[in-house]
């Protein structure tokens, strides 16, 4: 079944504050227990164009700029989801026992970190300085979050294929996954991450 993704579309505010700097780049999925639920993605874009903000500004020479983007959509079955060429899948087992498998191509031919993230290393970076000249947050963009909301705690949680630095955690109801899209540009195989609950 296809996903619509136009329920909502927006340009963030340019201040993560108070949010992970993981949220940049991110898929959330919240799965209800009948198998439907909510999907949000979020990327990076350079605005070709400067912003409201920057036309209304007097006295000031902008050089850095990044747009983040954000929308919102609802599925009616997990499998079949996707995101570039991320695949979503899930099912039922004996005893009550559900899972979600998310399969991330990785290596030169994975296209979704493009999606994500379109320029290189050297412009994310730069870009990053828009929300934050110390340089702190240099690291906007630099990894895939996909965040799993169950429809009860998970009891498994395993990845394969993991690139260096990948990091998957689980807190009650809730599955992380974070790729560092550098990382993942450079492996040779699948990433593969399984989640089962007990329904």
């Amino acid at each position: 079944m296809k996903l619509h993704l136009a329920l909502l579309l927006f340009a963030l505010p340019l201040v993560l504050t108070g949010c992970d700097e993981n949220d940049a780049v991110s898929i959330k999925v919240r799965l209800k227990d009948d198998g439907g639920g909510t999907f949000t993605v979020s990327n990076m874009n350079l605005p070709g164009e400067p912003t409201r903000a920057e036309t209304a500004t007097g006295g000031v020479s902008y050089d850095k700029r990044i747009e983040l983007a954000a929308a919102t959509g609802r599925f009616a079955a997990l499998t079949g989801v996707t995101v570039s060429d991320i695949t979503f899948a899930a099912g039922e087992g004996e005893g009550g026992f559900r899972f979600v498998k998310v399969t991330l191509p990785q290596g030169a031919g994975a296209q979704w970190p493009a999606t994500f993230v379109p320029f290189d290393e050297r412009t994310r970076i730069d870009a990053a300085g828009a929300l934050d000249p110390s340089g702190k947050a240099k690291d906007v963009g630099a990894n895939l979050k996909i965040e799993l909301e169950l429809p009860a705690p998970a009891i498994g949680n395993g990845v394969t294929g993991k690139a260096r630095g990948t990091k998957a955690s689980i807190e009650g109801t809730k599955a992380t996954l974070v790729v560092p899209i550098q990382a993942a540009r450079a492996a040779t195989e699948p990433l593969v991450w399984h989640l089962t609950w007990q329904r």
